[in-house]
């Protein structure tokens, strides 16, 4: 089967489309992406993909990139008739909807997120409304919806009558854990620093000025920051603001070939994000599951979907993001403690076993042996 994928998305970062082309072109379909470039840099790793890139000015305001990058996908898959249409969030829903109604072909909308409940849309009503029309008159079009946490699945299922919605969640590949000092060497950090490392996006009120606050009040922790994002500016101002240039510092974003050596190279993993919106509530982020494969003692925000990870694991603690002392306290308890340290490690890697995309990946070969 030839499956188009379309997506508004840094290939270079997005681990999730590169997991889903890989798993079903090893599975024996044929993949092609049309995909937003942001940049001129060549892509590693996806040569057996047909890779078809619309470049986007980062410096334009999204109200025009988006329906410039529509217009051009549009002419775009006109061209590339594929036996199924794989829509990567809501973004690229529409152009992705006129192709599978120009060629009577499936599609497929895989909801990275609960779009039109995501923490930049909290506060633009206005826009938010447009999205919530945009989903609301498409999803109608959509063969099959696909999206990571069971949370959304029911939200989504009960906001359109959905009959039925595939949870695909975002586990990496299995790998070992290595040994690494990449994070130290790289930041010139002494050997004995334990170091608390947050890695993904710098969004909007996700937790991440918080974590900064934290940081304020621990000796001997360094606090590192991989990734990348609309709020890096500020976040970079509060920590010189604070004072606390020794004591948190910044990565930018890794290529997620690269990105496991960096993560085990950490003693802690934070994945406390704030409740700014229901998409982050209901979230099961990436980055935990790269914690835990990494063999990294995890703390997460108390919410439905990471607490019951957390419970079912034991692999870390749970707590209110909103606490900065608390979460002070977690992160104290859990490095000053050399045997609950070592348990904790001990579980994540034993869940890195079970939460693993060369598990999770059947159900979407199943979704589309359908087809």
């Amino acid at each position: 089967m030839h499956i188009c994928m379309i997506a508004f998305s840094n290939l270079h970062f997005d681990f999730r489309i590169f997991r889903e082309a890989k798993a079903l072109n090893a599975a024996g379909h044929r993949i092609s992406i049309v995909a937003a470039a942001f940049d001129e840099k060549p892509l590693r790793g996806w040569e057996n993909f047909e890779i078809h890139l619309i470049p986007v000015d980062l410096s334009t305001s999204l109200k025009l990139s988006y329906p410039d990058f529509w217009r051009r996908a549009n002419q775009l898959l006109t061209t590339l008739g594929a036996d199924a249409y794989h829509a990567h969030d809501l973004d690229t829903l529409w152009p992705a909807a006129r192709a599978a109604k120009h060629f009577d072909a499936p599609l497929i909308y895989d909801s990275h997120e609960l779009w039109t409940e995501q923490s930049s849309l909290v506060h633009r009503p206005g826009i938010r409304a447009l999205w919530a029309c945009m989903e609301r008159i498409l999803i109608r079009k959509v063969d099959y919806t696909i999206t990571v946490s069971p949370s959304i699945a029911r939200s989504l299922q009960e906001r359109y009558n959905l009959d039925c919605v595939t949870v695909l969640r975002n586990f990496p590949p299995y790998r070992p854990p290595e040994k690494s000092d990449r994070i130290r060497s790289e930041l010139n950090l002494t050997p004995e620093t334990p170091i608390v490392l947050y890695q993904g996006g710098f969004l909007t009120e996700n937790g991440l000025r918080e974590q900064i606050d934290a940081a304020a009040g621990l000796t001997g922790v360094t606090f590192v920051l991989i990734g990348g994002g609309p709020c890096e500016a500020a976040l970079k101002k509060q920590v010189i603001q604070e004072g606390l240039q020794d004591k948190v510092y910044f990565i930018p974003r890794v290529p997620f070939q690269e990105l496991h050596s960096y993560t085990c190279s950490a003693d802690l993993g934070l994945c406390v994000i704030k409740k700014t919106g229901n998409s982050f509530f209901y979230s099961i982020p990436n980055k935990l599951f790269e914690y835990l494969m990494a063999g990294l003692p995890v703390l997460v925000s108390n919410f439905p979907e990471m607490q019951a990870i957390i419970g079912k694991t034991g692999a870390g603690d749970a707590v209110d993001p909103m606490d900065v002392a608390s979460i002070r306290r977690s992160i104290s308890g859990i490095l000053g403690d050399e045997s609950k340290l070592r348990g904790y490690s001990e579980a994540a890697l034993r869940a890195a076993r079970r939460y693993n995309w060369e598990r999770e990946s059947g159900k979407l070969i199943q979704l589309y042996t359908t087809l």
